[in-house]
């Protein structure tokens, strides 16, 4: 009887130690239930989460695994809200938890994620860092790893690499176990870097070996299956061919699931079958199509895609209305267009600044009240100390939100007025002239000068532009000026410590107008052959411009004076370089000098 007794205290003693007390118990459901709701409602995120961490510092007891997730939540919520520096900081804490190998799917999101992270930011030598991190934890064959080696490379214009790391990829996940219809996505995309590369019959062999599984595909898959070599019998001018694989693509497009980006792929697709048509001289069946792809423009459809049906409107109407006045119509819409996309672009965002100021303000006095409650029982100069240091970094970010919408308010104004309208109706008189006398060459002149409003369109919407696409909107620029004034002058382009095709991107159109004032003023009236040189330097930080011609020169009443386009490149050039325009009269002959310095970077996401 004793025995039993003895025997039965120690297991209660027993089972009492290994049961976790009510208090842990609670901790952990509360986190649980705090991790649960945290998404629910954004306004409240970064408190339930903050709990959270309060909770991990005062307990022992809560393993490392709910603060690696804790710290993924934290840094999710950062990126949502476009903090970029602390949404790095905790994808950084939450990947450094898996230690030895990837356990499960949360823990290879914690890599994932981060990688992707830094590949939204242009990070790419941050990406390598995550990637080599992960290649201790798996094989090499992992199609994790070589997934994102394949994006990196792609992402820095390297087809080469991205096409090597994409068939490694695949040939990963065959061995993981995964179906033909699993990686035709993958083939897709290797039958564009293919394409991309030249190598138009490997892809072409590519697409047929995804074709002969097309029962066992997806409707998505088959969509893009068939949307890809509706593209690539269309660059092969098999436009007939073209057609009936867009029209397929259209089918299982329609079929399909719908989402947010359908109507941007239907009116895509649309317009792509009108092309095709077009070059088939099928004007009735183009037009259809046409109007179908514009009748379903709305909110949901790019603003590229909506630019490029303006553009084949503009095609087809010149290939069916042989008078200007239909086509002229159709520039005054792509105009109209450019216009609203500007005004857009620049009020959407000024309203994420002032958003992001906000919800900066809001997140900086939520922090303040829980270090006030916890610093209750401390010196009071202590808090005096934190509300100076809040004030003045208030102060602070009220001033750069302050330069920054000044900033894009003045590069909005510069984009508005480097286009000159005399040029654009003068260009355009200068074509009608032609139509009657040389058809052929109006028709060769008008599809330059179509080209040079698309590059406008495209180029004049981003802050950084390759350095070839500016020189290659300068050329076409110069070829339409010299036929308004033919014989009059000849254009070199000279390129020192650089080439054109380098990856160098710098601010678009900000060495138009100087070209255009030597056409238009410095040579006008002269009775020689006019000479236009545009030097470029690559400098450390920047390029150097140096822009040259041999016409009248300055006037003495004109030294002084800046048309508002060169002001408003002056006023920018002195706020990123600190240096402005030197324009002065060429010392032992006659004409002008131009003398700038323009800002550069390596990567249009630097």
């Amino acid at each position: 009887m004793f025995k039993r007794l003895c025997f039965f205290i120690t297991l209660t003693f027993f089972v009492h130690a290994c049961t976790p007390k009510k208090d842990e118990i609670e901790v952990l459901n509360e986190i649980k239930l705090l991790h649960k709701k945290a998404f629910k409602n954004r306004d409240s995120t970064l408190i339930k989460l903050n709990k959270v961490r309060n909770f991990i510092k005062q307990h022992s007891f809560i393993n490392d695994s709910i603060e690696a997730k804790n710290d993924y939540m934290l840094a999710n919520y950062y990126r949502f809200k476009k903090l970029n520096d602390s949404a790095v900081i905790y994808f950084h804490k939450a990947k450094d938890f898996v230690k030895d190998s990837i356990q499960n799917r949360l823990e290879l999101k914690y890599y994932f994620n981060c990688w992707k992270f830094h590949n939204q930011l242009g990070n790419y030598g941050d990406c390598f860092t995550v990637i080599n991190d992960y290649k201790k934890l798996v094989k090499t064959e992992d199609s994790y790893y070589q997934y994102m080696l394949e994006n990196i490379f792609k992402a820095k214009g390297d087809i080469q690499k991205a096409l090597i790391h994409n068939k490694l990829q695949i040939k990963a996940k065959l061995q993981e176990g995964h179906t033909v219809n699993d990686i035709s996505e993958e083939l897709i995309i290797q039958a564009q870097y293919e394409l991309k590369l030249g190598n138009k019959q490997r892809a072409f062999s590519v697409l047929d070996s995804i074709s002969k599984f097309e029962n066992t595909l997806n409707k998505n898959t088959k969509y893009n299956l068939f949307r890809e070599l509706g593209i690539h019998q269309f660059y092969e001018k098999n436009y007939s061919s073209s057609v009936n694989y867009y029209l397929k693509a259209l089918h299982f497009l329609t079929k399909g699931k719908k989402n947010l980006n359908s109507k941007n792929e239907i009116a895509g697709l649309h317009k792509n079958i009108s092309e095709s048509y077009i070059y088939l001289n099928a004007f009735q069946k183009a037009k259809q199509h046409l109007d179908s792809a514009k009748n379903l423009i709305d909110s949901n459809v790019k603003s590229t895609t909506k630019r490029s049906i303006l553009q084949t409107q503009l095609h087809l109407s010149f290939l069916t209305n042989k008078k200007i006045d239909p086509v002229q119509n159709n520039l005054d819409s792509i105009y109209s267009y450019q216009e609203q996309e500007y005004t857009k672009k620049f009020e959407n965002e000024l309203i994420e600044l002032k958003k992001a100021s906000e919800r900066e303000k809001k997140i900086i006095a939520e922090k303040n009240d829980l270090e006030i409650k916890s610093l209750k029982r401390i010196f009071g100069f202590i808090v005096l100390f934190v509300i100076f240091i809040t004030v003045g970094y208030l102060f602070y970010k009220q001033r750069k939100h302050n330069f920054e919408k000044q900033n894009l308010q003045m590069q909005q104004r510069l984009l508005r007025l480097q286009m000159n309208p005399h040029f654009t109706f003068n260009t355009l008189y200068a074509i009608q002239n032609k139509i009657e006398d040389t058809p052929k060459l109006a028709s060769k002149y008008l599809l330059k000068f179509s080209r040079l409003l698309r590059l406008i369109l495209e180029n004049s919407t981003q802050n950084y532009i390759q350095l070839n696409e500016e020189i290659e909107a300068l050329q076409k620029f110069i070829e339409l000026q010299q036929l308004r004034f033919p014989d009059t002058f000849q254009f070199q382009l000279n390129l020192k410590n650089l080439n054109q095709d380098d990856l160098i991107f710098i601010p678009p159109m900000l060495i138009q107008p100087f070209i255009e004032n030597s056409i238009e003023h410095g040579l006008s009236g002269i009775n020689y052959p006019g000479q236009i040189t545009l030097s470029l330097t690559q400098q450390n930080e920047t390029l150097l411009c140096i822009i040259e011609d041999n016409g009248n020169g300055l006037l003495n009443h004109s030294k002084n004076s800046k048309t508002s386009s060169t002001i408003l490149i002056d006023s920018y050039l002195k706020k990123v370089v600190k240096k402005g325009i030197n324009i002065k009269n060429k010392s032992n002959e006659t004409g002008v000098i131009v003398t700038f310095e323009i800002p550069y970077k390596l990567s249009d996401n630097d």
